[in-house]
């Protein structure tokens, strides 16, 4: 009699979670706008939104240094999420790091305890590169927004994402095959050189409801640039003192990061890339400052492209050791590689690989440098 109890005691339970649980993804389905084209395929989705609730509640019981939330990617399964928006960045061996200039010793205890490039009004508002795996284009804009922020001294502006997505060639195939299909920032720097980018306005994005890279629709005879560059510059590899002060006294980086863990962050200071796993760079964003969590400890300030509803509104803090601490990318084809460069396995340091990689325009202003 006990063990009948027992029995129907578990199967309430069981059925009280699975209302429970449906009930969350009915009101994600609303939340979300999601349309499922059939039953089962609503089933399907479902399942897969139980298994990440699942894995979210667990997470967050466990007593980790930040926490984890349903978001628009919960009917997504872990390898659909990677394989559009955390896809396709770069190939670092082609690209030679850092002015001579650069290079030099930094003593970080002359830099400020804490740097947020919004405070000075040349961050614009968080984007959202849809289903387009186009980080790299919007890495790119936001940087030379930033960039002509500071050498105007005026609010930056929203600068065309679309453009780059869909003008910029990639013949050599670098962390994808260009657009929707991935690229790198620094191919659209050069673009931006040769090209100039207008603004958001004038050719807005679409790519991210599409998915689609979409046909070049720029036209420099008959459309005016609201931005050039005269180029690019990277920094030293895996080099803390050097990215840090870039970051506290010049202004924020275009960089690399291994996403594949971020899709349900939600707050604090994200430590979820292990040193001893592989680190695949997969992922272009921008580093915005750093600080310190009054529990966590110190972090960098990394802005996202997916939208302001991920979570700090589009940020995410990831731990910032005292010096560079250094895993491996075993996988660089997965994201950052050339096609034919041979490369197989790649040293890269800082939490999720971000000081692997980092580009900044220079020479950004509203004129080309180009003479005709």
């Amino acid at each position: 009699m006990k063990t009948f109890v027992v029995i129907l005691g578990l199967v309430a339970v069981s059925v009280a979670t699975d209302l429970r649980t449906r009930s969350n993804f009915n009101e994600f389905v609303q939340k979300y706008n999601r349309k499922y084209d059939s039953p089962s395929h609503y089933q399907e989705r479902l399942s897969i939104f139980a298994e990440n609730l699942r894995m979210i509640e667990q997470h967050n019981s466990e007593g980790h240094s930040w926490k984890m939330a349903v978001n628009h990617f919960a009917d997504l399964t872990h390898q659909e999420f990677k394989s559009t928006y955390a896809s396709g960045l770069l190939n670092i061996a082609k690209v030679q790091g850092g002015a001579p200039s650069l290079t030099k010793k930094v003593n970080l205890k002359d830099l400020p305890a804490s740097k947020d490039w919004r405070d000075d009004g040349i961050i614009t508002e968080t984007k959202d590169q849809g289903s387009c795996g186009s980080c790299w284009a919007f890495a790119t804009v936001e940087t030379l927004e930033s960039y002509l922020a500071i050498a105007t001294g005026e609010d930056a502006i929203e600068l065309s994402a679309q453009q780059v997505t869909s003008c910029t060639p990639n013949p050599m195939h670098c962390g994808g095959t260009g657009g929707c299909s991935g690229s790198i920032p620094e191919i659209g720097f050069t673009y931006s050189h040769m090209m100039g980018v207008v603004t958001e306005e004038e050719y807005p994005y679409t790519s991210g409801h599409t998915g689609r890279t979409g046909d070049c629709n720029y036209d420099a005879e008959s459309q005016t640039a609201a931005v050039y560059n005269r180029g690019y510059e990277t920094l030293p590899h895996n080099d803390y003192e050097v990215f840090m002060n870039h970051v506290a006294t010049i202004g924020p980086l275009a960089i690399s990061g291994d996403a594949s863990r971020w899709a349900f962050y939600s707050s604090g200071v994200f430590d979820g890339c292990s040193y001893d796993k592989n680190i695949q760079i997969n992922h272009a964003i921008q580093v915005v400052g750093y600080g310190t969590d009054a529990v966590h400890g110190d972090y960098w300030l990394v802005r996202n492209s997916w939208g302001k509803s991920w979570a700090d509104g589009g940020y995410i803090k990831l731990k910032r050791e005292s010096e560079a601490v250094c895993g491996t990318d075993s996988t660089p084809m997965m994201g950052t590689g050339c096609e034919g460069d041979g490369n197989s396995v790649q040293k890269v340091c800082g939490q999720c690989g971000i000081l692997f990689d980092n580009s900044y325009p220079i020479g950004t202003d509203s004129v080309s440098g180009i003479k005709p």
